[in-house]
């Protein structure tokens, strides 16, 4: 039989050769992207969550300082706010730094305090000197760190377009009973309300970069919680002073004193803002702009990136050669396997979706997933390709990037890790009557 088949094999001719490697090359390449969404799904989130319900140890007598930076308002800011107030927890503060008094942000969180915050819990501070060395974000970090009460044992940051659970609290500092483990961290998903193109396409991509963030325990800083303790000893607080962003230098800094960071499933949060095609190049560049700065992996994303990107216009010129040569045999064999490839990727794309999706089953229905409707399975599959092709482009900017636009600020980004804020203007904005005030970025 094996004779049979190589001596078929050398009758063909050298193009449907070809053909059959580059079709073959393509599917052990969607495979392997199954397998690790398929690890994640069931070795990361599956265990850890059965092992999760069978934890029994409590973190509920420590008191929490929870932290975040408010710069405009995100469209989901006052819903974060009142979930945040109305945690399961007993034992903690919210310490919230705003950008300017004139922003947008000041009023709305003054509202909410006074109508919501019965047992006096959020503190509220303009943001003071900030410094021209690192991003608006860290140096409202910096200083909200300086206000965590002293009897406080843990805390926890938190994005503004993060709207938590009720057991969110609970939830992220359960792991931390573990001594191995000094970061605790989740993710997000977005899963927009309308299946428009630009959502979904920054939908597909955060799907494999959550997943990888999940696999290399990346931490994330809408959740992350730590203790204080910790903190202070692992030098994070005056990394800060020259980062660009909060969550870059995390893992290197708790790595130093030998602690580890722990993905909690329970702690992936649904995102459900939309956004233009245009956006998610922005965003996606500036994301992978952070990567290159902080993480190691970064070169496997090159890799990754440009050889996604050969293997698919290498597939499609093969297919368009074929059909130019009349070769129905290989053309049908690329574009079967062209098209195999791609159902292989929704399948992954919808593993990891299941898997988010029981994570997150116990929260109440608003934080669900939105459904996958025969309209929105079609978007996904036809702009996972596009999704994969413009990756490479996105990439690649990232790499030569040397300068960032993020909140209406621009960075210019210098050579170790340094970073080196432009110019400074306090955001001013309509006030937040709306979802659509501002987009979250």
């Amino acid at each position: 039989m094996i004779e049979l088949t190589f001596t078929l094999f050398e009758r063909m001719n050298s193009f449907t050769q070809l053909s059959i490697l580059v079709g073959s090359i393509l599917l052990i390449w969607s495979l392997v992207h199954v397998g690790l969404v398929g690890f994640f799904s069931v070795i990361v989130v599956r265990n850890r969550l059965a092992r999760s319900e069978k934890d029994t140890v409590t973190h509920r007598h420590l008191k929490a300082s929870v932290l975040m930076s408010l710069r405009g308002c995100d469209p989901c800011l006052s819903r974060n706010l009142k979930s945040l107030l109305h945690q399961a927890y007993d034992d903690f503060e919210i310490i919230v730094v705003v950008d300017s008094r004139d922003d947008p942000a000041w009023d709305l969180t003054q509202q909410v305090k006074s109508a919501e915050d019965t047992a006096d819990r959020l503190r509220i501070f303009e943001l003071q000197n900030p410094s021209t060395t690192c991003s608006l974000k860290c140096s409202s970090l910096i200083q909200a760190t300086q206000q965590i009460s002293p009897d406080s044992d843990v805390v926890v940051l938190i994005d503004a377009d993060v709207v938590p659970h009720t057991n969110w609290l609970h939830d992220a500092l359960r792991p931390l009973s573990d001594p191995k483990i000094g970061v605790v961290t989740g993710n997000q998903w977005f899963s927009p309300h309308r299946p428009d193109r630009g959502s979904l396409l920054r939908s597909i991509w955060n799907s494999g970069a959550m997943v990888a963030s999940a696999l290399n325990s990346n931490p994330w800083a809408g959740t992350c919680a730590m203790r204080v303790a910790d903190l202070k000893r692992s030098g994070l607080i005056e990394k800060w002073n020259s980062s660009v962003v909060d969550d870059g230098p995390i893992k290197v800094a708790f790595a130093r004193i030998g602690l580890q960071v722990f993905f909690e499933p329970r702690l992936i949060m649904v995102n459900r803002d939309q956004c233009t095609a245009a956006f998610v190049g922005r965003y996606v560049t500036r994301m992978l702009t952070w990567s290159r700065i902080y993480e190691k992996t970064f070169a496997n994303t090159v890799v990754h990136a440009v050889a996604m990107f050969a293997l698919l216009v290498i597939s499609l010129m093969t297919f368009l050669v074929a059909l130019l040569l009349r070769d129905e045999f290989a053309a049908l064999l690329v574009g079967a396997s062209m098209f195999v490839s791609n159902l292989l990727m929704f399948v992954g794309f919808r593993s990891a979706e299941h898997a988010v999706s029981h994570a997150i089953s116990p929260r109440r229905n608003e934080n669900q997933l939105e459904p996958m409707t025969w309209l929105k399975a079609t978007w996904v599959f036809l702009l996972l390709p596009i999704c994969q092709l413009a990756h490479v482009f996105w990439t690649i900017k990232a790499v030569f990037a040397r300068q960032a636009s993020w909140r209406n600020i621009t960075y210019r980004l210098d050579s170790q890790q340094r970073v080196k804020m432009v110019a400074y203007q306090p955001y001013k904005a309509t006030p937040c009557t709306s979802s659509k005030s501002t987009r979250s970025i």
